[in-house]
This record gives structure tokens, sequence and C-alpha cells, in this order.
């Protein structure tokens, strides 16, 4: 505003400015705009919170869900663990101590039978005259070692199912980490060969492969060839005390076709009892040249001697 004459004709201030009367319907207006506005931002942050409060507790029942998951698995596996004895009778098997029938043999896998003689079952005879390489002290091999009466254990781990077994005091992994099955190992072959198992329910299923196919698949001669023969077992407790063994072995090289064992039971050794903690049971070269010169090469020149 403009400065007046006073009456002296000096200036005189300005009238202070007088503010516009209110509007109480506006001021209304106003706070009911700016209590939804709160109200709103308010609702977008519990919608907020409780989105990622839903997030969360799915994130949760997830991980909840995953790891019951996972303990139902761990669970369906069988347990396998334990001392066990081999408790099958082969009475009557015509060929080997895996099967009550003929095997179905190549004529490469016939004459290498034949070429194979061993001291014990239906074509035995003396070990003095006979060709087993257990006579010079060497490794039995897995198949084998699996028929043999002694005991052996079964160790399951996380990743792996580990057999140790009394006789030669050797042990054998089967993989169950989920690894594929090598079709072949540079450093192979090997006596005990290579297994990778996986879990069907409670049967441990193993396949093995890469065998040394001078270790013969029994006592009996039964033989194998070098890098084809592929075995799958069948693992699987049907009781406390009770484990049972299927294998079916594919090796073109020898047989004409894959063929399957008669089921092997094996028992539970209980602690305490005599079989019940495997010992040590070590083909020595030492000792075996000293038992066949003392006992199995004189034997083939008594009077049972074989020519």
């Amino acid at each position: 505003m403009i400065a007046r004459a006073g009456a002296a004709g000096r200036p005189q201030p300005s009238a202070a400015p007088q503010l516009e009367a209110k509007d109480p319907m506006r001021t209304m207006n106003i706070l009911a705009a700016l209590a939804a506005v709160v109200s709103l931002a308010a609702a977008a942050g519990f919608s907020g919170n409780a989105h990622a409060q839903r997030a969360d507790a799915a994130s949760t029942e997830a991980a909840a869900k995953s790891e019951q998951s996972a303990k139902s698995a761990e669970s369906a596996k069988g347990d396998l663990s334990g001392v066990w004895l081999p408790s099958s009778s082969t009475r009557g098997y015509p060929m080997s101590q895996w099967s009550p029938d003929e095997l179905p043999f190549t004529p490469q896998g016939r004459a290498a039978f034949d070429a194979n003689i061993p001291g014990k079952g239906p074509r035995q005879t003396l070990p003095a005259n006979g060709n087993d390489p257990i006579g010079t002290a060497n490794p039995p091999g897995l198949y084998r070692t699996l028929v043999y009466p002694r005991p052996w254990e079964f160790i399951q781990l996380p990743d792996r199912v580990v057999q140790i077994f009394e006789w030669g005091k050797h042990w054998r992994t089967i993989w169950t980490d989920g690894r594929e099955v090598p079709d072949e190992i540079v450093s192979g072959p090997f006596w005990y060969g290579y297994s990778v198992g996986r879990w069907q329910g409670d049967t441990l299923v193993v396949t093995t492969n890469n065998l040394d196919g001078r270790a013969w698949f029994d006592e009996w001669g039964t033989p194998i060839s070098e890098f084809d023969a592929k075995v799958e077992e069948r693992w699987r407790r049907v009781a406390d005390n009770r484990l049972e063994l299927t294998i079916t072995v594919t090796d073109p090289e020898i047989y004409s076709r894959p063929w399957t064992s008669a089921v092997k039971t094996y028992a539970l050794q209980p602690k305490g009892s005599a079989g019940g903690e495997p010992l040590e049971q070590i083909f020595a070269p030492i000792d075996e040249q000293d038992f066949n010169e003392r006992v199995r090469d004189p034997s083939a020149h008594g009077p049972n001697a074989v020519n």
C-alpha cells in the first residue's frame, strides 16, 4: 500500500495487511485430502510389508519343504550298514557259484572257462594241478570275494558306500555322489573294478566296470573279459539280519547275452560274535609259497594225485 500524509504532513505507516477470512469448509477439505494421502501411504507401506512378509514366509516354507524332502529321500534309502557273511547255498549249481543255470558262453567264453582249472566246484582238481590265480597270492577280486565264506562290512557315508573285506584285507568304494559311470579309466583295469551307485528307494543299484579279467568271477573259474564286462548289482536289506544281492552280467566277449544271478543272501554278524569284526587275512606271497611247498605241491604226488 502507498503511505498517506498525516494531519501534520508526516507520512503515516501503512496499515497492516488484512488477512482474508478463512473458509471453514475449504480447510476441512484440505485436511481430509491430507488425511487420505497419509492413509494411502500407510496402506501402501503396510501392503509392501505384508507382501515382503508373505514372500519371507513362502521362502521359509519352501526351505522347510526342501529340507523335509531331503530328509524323506534320506530316510527312504536302505540301511546296509553292518558286518555280513555269505549264507547262500550253491548245491547243485552246474558251472558257477553265481547261477543255478548253465551260463550262455560265446565260443571264446567257453574256451576261457575250460582254460581255468579250479581246485573247487564241479570241475575241481588238486590245487597243485590247477591254475587258480590265488595259488600264487594274487588278489581274489571283487565278485569272487562276494561268494567266499568270510565276513565283510558295509559302511555308509554321505557320498559313498564302502565295503571292507576280511579276505585279502581289501576294500571297495561305491560312489553315490551323482557321478556318471566312466566308460574307461586310464589307470585301470582294477581287481575290484570301479563302482558307481544310486538309490532306488531302499535298493542300492550299483554299476561296476573296468574289471581286471585275470580275476576269476568265483572260486570255480567263471571268466570275465578284461574291459567289456559290466555288472549291475542290486543290494537290499530285506530284514534286520538279512541282506540280498542279485547281479546282472553283461560281457559280449564272454557271454552271448546278459545273465542274472540267483539271489545271494548275507547274514548279519552281531557285535561280539565270531564274525562280528572283520580280521586281517592277507595273502602274503611268502606265506603262500611256504604253504605250496609243504602242503599243496606234495599232495599232487600222493595217492590221490591227478595226472
